[in-house]
């Protein structure tokens, strides 16, 4: 691992920077409208019933996954200068000639194939990409159906992962440019795929506790998932702006603590602090600097584990502005939360 972190960090000296950090907000569902008339609102998530593109509204996105316990029911992404937003084909995207957020919504045919339809999907997306002056996707969002249902042998997820896996494996040296991202399960019909982009190479990050998911044994299917446990961006303010894929209870490439929600949460905590120790230790090495949260999203597949997950976030990463937590199933059936967030590292 640590010659592939020392490779990639001998091309961000090269990058175009980011000028500002991306701003995430969470807010109560019914000031929706009010942020829309921001000019530099990038993309709006409404988490609701349903998986949906706004018609009317390309940064808008509707994800099938309730909110839990709390009035906050959007994400809102904003940048630095005005948006302007397009539509072509299957893909709807708002940029700000920093950074693109874009958006996909596949609709399944009773008969068609999950892996041959994520391939179709991602063919599109990365043709779309490198046709634009945003090659380098640095972030993706998949909202998938039934994600833990066998269907023709093998459950959803694994099939998800085939078919990706046989569209980004196309491209040259494809391990060293990996997005971050996550995968999680919704009851609501249509597989919405979000992704970000921008004109910039990121700074792939792997964790210390865990063999990169692009490594995983066949044990977990017939092709690994391809991700980043997180990437890192450079600012021009000097900072540096983490995205951290999501992350759960598992260590070397096996679940840890089946069935045990304290104890898992614990352990996701844990490998979100060994990221974020890179992130402090390998981006500056220098006294004085400091890792903050910008926003979190947090995973359950229960309900009635809200409040035992709130309390040991709250005393393990602090109680960051900008949190939803979200009914959702898991990649893996024995696990039982899920978190990702944004994070910046400045001195």
């Amino acid at each position: 691992m640590r010659r592939l972190i020392q490779q990639q960090e001998s091309s961000i000296h090269r990058q175009r920077l980011l000028p500002s950090p991306l701003r995430i907000m969470s807010a109560p569902a019914g000031s929706l409208p009010a942020l829309l008339q921001r000019d530099d609102v990038l993309m709006a998530v409404s988490f609701s019933g349903r998986n949906e593109l706004d018609r009317n509204d390309p940064r808008l996105v509707r994800a099938g996954l309730p909110a839990l316990g709390q009035s906050a029911a959007v994400e809102i992404w904003c940048g630095a200068g005005q948006v302007s937003c397009h539509r072509r084909g299957r893909i709807s995207w708002c940029e700000n000639g920093d950074v693109l957020f874009g958006h996909v919504l596949l609709e399944e045919a009773p008969a068609e194939a999950l892996d041959e339809l994520i391939v179709a999907a991602y063919t599109e997306i990365n043709a779309f990409l490198q046709n634009s002056p945003y090659p380098c996707a640095f972030r993706f969002w998949h909202y998938i159906p039934g994600i833990n249902r066998v269907e023709n042998g093998i459950e959803r997820y694994q099939a998800f992962c085939v078919g990706r896996h046989a569209a980004l494996s196309l491209q040259l040296d494809f391990e060293r440019s990996l997005p971050a991202a996550s995968a999680v399960g919704t009851e609501a019909p249509g597989l919405l795929i979000s992704f970000a982009a921008g004109k910039f190479e990121s700074s792939q990050v792997e964790n210390p506790r865990q063999v990169s998911a692009f490594h995983y044994p066949a044990v977990h299917g017939p092709r690994s998932p391809l991700f980043s446990r997180a990437v890192g961006m450079n600012l021009s303010t000097g900072e540096q702006q983490l995205f951290l894929s999501g992350t759960a209870s598992i260590v070397g490439h096996e679940t840890q603590h089946a069935g045990d929600i304290i104890a898992q949460a614990n352990e996701t905590c844990r490998n979100i602090a060994a990221v974020l120790d890179y992130l402090n230790r390998e981006s500056h090495g220098a006294a004085g600097s400091s890792v903050t949260c910008a926003s979190l999203r947090v995973y359950l597949r229960y309900p009635g584990h809200l409040e035992t997950v709130k309390t040991i976030l709250n005393a393990k990463l602090g109680i960051p502005d900008n949190i939803i937590y979200l009914k959702s199933d898991i990649c893996r059936a024995g696990l039982l939360l899920e978190v990702e967030g944004v994070f910046t590292s400045a001195q």
